[in-house]
């Protein structure tokens, strides 16, 4: 099942943003490593965990726990 990108409620302006390079939906951008995905103009806070959980990726990968 595809995941739309205005089905996360995305910032207005992120949304336009993603839709302009050419993504419609998660899936789209499943190729796209973590840093290239965090340079979008726009991308960030609560809009990349949002798109991070729907990829089903570790939105905060290189934070280790403390013992």
């Amino acid at each position: 099942m595809e995941t739309k990108l205005a089905d996360l409620k995305l910032r207005p302006w992120l949304l336009r943003e993603l839709n302009m390079i050419g993504y419609e939906v998660v899936e789209d951008m499943q190729h796209l490593p973590t840093a290239e995905l965090l340079r979008i103009p726009g991308m960030g806070g609560n809009d990349w965990r949002k798109i991070a959980k729907a990829l089903g990726r570790d939105p905060f990968p290189t934070l280790k726990k403390r013992p």
